[in-house]
């Protein structure tokens, strides 16, 4: 898996489908692009509960993360996803030991504030996700949310590029482990 660092770029949806790394920069197969940028997203809405009753995500600034995993099941890339989700827990706990952040299915927590949003589909080709952690939230975000910025004071820069390569390691050895045992 590679990691793509697109710096800056506003979200809208349209950038969860195949080969999004290879628009951008010309890397195919299994990837995570990671960028900052705004969020506002109604027309390309993936989550179908959302969808149903007319719901959007908007946020001031994010840090983005784009997952495609080649030829993946929608179980595996909701497992993927919530592994991603436990990642970045457990990486804001080593900095910020005095929250109480929990994750509720897909979403990271803090305390009844949302930091994330989140959602695993398919494409024909691949498993997609798409990870948003607010860092500044705005006024016109639709439910009640907490940003990075909130907390870290400045201290969420590297946060992007470390959890995308702690991510490719595990993904990396997970898939190491999948060879190294002998089937029975």
């Amino acid at each position: 898996m590679k990691v793509i660092d697109l710096i800056r770029m506003d979200y809208d949806g349209s950038q969860l489908h195949h080969a999004f790394a290879y628009e951008q920069v010309r890397e195919l197969g299994a990837t995570i692009c990671y960028f900052r940028g705004a969020a506002n997203v109604k027309e390309h809405l993936v989550d179908l509960e959302d969808s149903l009753v007319n719901d959007f995500i908007k946020s001031e600034e994010m840090w983005h993360f784009i997952i495609e995993i080649p030829e993946a099941t929608i179980t595996e890339m909701v497992v993927w996803q919530r592994l991603f989700i436990s990642m970045c827990i457990d990486d804001l706990r080593k900095f910020e030991t005095d929250l109480i952040i929990s994750r509720k299915g897909d979403d990271i927590m803090i305390l009844d504030k949302k930091l994330s949003v989140s959602i695993a589909t398919l494409s024909r080709f691949s498993g997609l996700i798409h990870v948003g952690i607010n860092i500044k939230v705005g006024k016109e975000c639709p439910v009640e949310a907490i940003g990075l910025s909130d907390f870290m004071k400045g201290r969420y820069s590297p946060f992007g590029k470390r959890i995308a390569d702690t991510f490719v390691k595990e993904y990396e050895d997970i898939k190491k482990a999948t060879f190294k045992v002998i089937g029975v």
